[in-house]
């Protein structure tokens, strides 16, 4: 019995201390001289400004860069189809440029054969006329006479018919084949003006095909000189782009600095956005403006997060549930502790997911987006409260 005495003695008085630690730190932030408070606060606030600023250059450069990338990526895409086509046509003109190549190969081939021809017809004929011109000088060495005589040692009628014959076929042989050979020389002639002609059409359009493959070529390596620029090009956007965003997110991280420091320096616990990003948008802002359901100028108390039906809402910070239900206006409301002087809320939610005294952490889920209450559309009404005064949630919120 003694000993259970003593461990209630000793938790009591460690509640106790928790107590007066708790009370000790109210009091301090309580008493806080107001214009030292109010200092910090302003500075840092100040530093903050400076970072938002900051990070919104960077993000527009992020953003600049970001459309340089896409105009060069379809630069890159138009160059890309330029050099295939420029390719494809290079593919068929060397095509065609064998194909003039062989034609040369086959014209001079015929004007060689042509020549040869050529050479041998005039062989033929110098051969035949030579052997006419020694006929004919014996001829004429031996006397005109030397046919008469021919005929007239005839030994009767018939050998003088036949010898008569025999010199007229002899005749009419030479002549027939001066002129047979001075007509295959006129043809060959003709023929190797032709296939001269040929083979100087085909070295002509060899040459008409190499000039546009070497035009060609240029062109493809025109191309692809300027899709190595627009790679390195591309290389080194990406690479400032990447500098750019580990700079933002070194500001994004000094800017969440300095709201912790901001949230220490005015006794209000760091908190977290009570959406998950990318699921919402700020609708309205924390200020005054027109209250679109009552129809005049209000302060409007907290910040609204337009968001789909249905979207968790998450406890900004650590706390204790001071009430989870209908709150008039409101609608499904949750409201959070999470010192003895700061309290978050959330509104218009179309369930709650916690009850009045339950625990809870930062990050869990403790209602659903809804339009319950005075709502014009899904969306959650977010406030921050310190001593029961209305604070802007966006100076202790982290940059999205």
């Amino acid at each position: 019995m003694s000993e259970m005495r003593r461990r209630f003695e000793s938790q009591l008085r460690g509640v106790v201390l928790l107590c007066v630690v708790l009370l000790v730190l109210s009091a301090v932030i309580a008493h806080t001289p107001r214009p030292i408070a109010e200092a910090m606060s302003s500075n840092i606030r100040q530093e903050i400004d400076s970072l938002r600023n900051r990070l919104s250059r960077v993000q527009g450069d992020i953003e600049q860069y970001k459309q340089n990338l896409t105009q060069l990526q379809g630069e890159k895409e138009g160059v890309s189809r330029e050099l295939n086509q420029v390719q494809l046509e290079l593919r068929q003109v060397e095509a065609e440029l064998e194909e003039a190549r062989i034609a040369l190969d086959l014209a001079e081939l015929e004007v060689l054969q042509a020549e040869e021809d050529f050479d041998h017809a005039q062989a033929e004929l110098d051969r035949r006329i030579d052997l006419l011109h020694r006929r004919v000088r014996a001829m004429y060495e031996m006397g005109t006479v030397t046919y008469l005589e021919v005929l007239l040692t005839a030994t009767d009628f018939s050998d003088f018919v036949r010898r008569f014959q025999m010199l007229q076929d002899i005749t009419n042989q030479d002549v027939s084949i001066v002129e047979a050979v001075s007509y295959q020389k006129a043809l060959v002639e003709e023929r190797w003006d032709t296939w001269e002609i040929r083979r100087e059409e085909a070295a002509e359009w060899r040459r008409e095909v190499a000039a546009r493959n070497d035009s060609l070529a240029a062109t493809v390596a025109h191309y692809e000189s300027r899709l190595t620029q627009l790679n390195n090009q591309q290389q080194e956007y990406r690479a400032a782009m990447d500098e750019m965003e580990r700079r933002s997110e070194q500001i994004a991280r000094d800017i969440t600095e300095k709201q912790r420091e901001l949230a220490l320096a005015e006794g209000v616990p760091y908190l977290q956005w009570p959406l998950d990003r990318g699921t919402y948008w700020v609708s309205s802002p924390y200020g005054n403006r027109y209250h679109p359901i009552l129809g005049q100028w209000r302060l409007h108390t907290g910040v609204d997060l337009a968001a789909s039906p249905g979207t968790t809402i998450r406890a900004a910070a650590d706390g204790i549930v001071l009430d989870a239900g209908w709150m008039g206006g409101y609608g499904l409301t949750v409201i959070i502790a999470h010192t003895t002087t700061v309290s978050t809320l959330y509104a218009h939610g179309s369930s709650v997911l916690v009850n009045a005294g339950q625990r809870v952490t930062a990050g869990q889920a403790v209602a659903r987006v809804g339009t319950t209450g005075w709502s014009t559309g899904p969306h959650l009404h977010f406030e921050v409260r310190v001593t029961g005064d209305p604070k802007d949630p966006l100076k202790y919120l982290p940059g999205r």
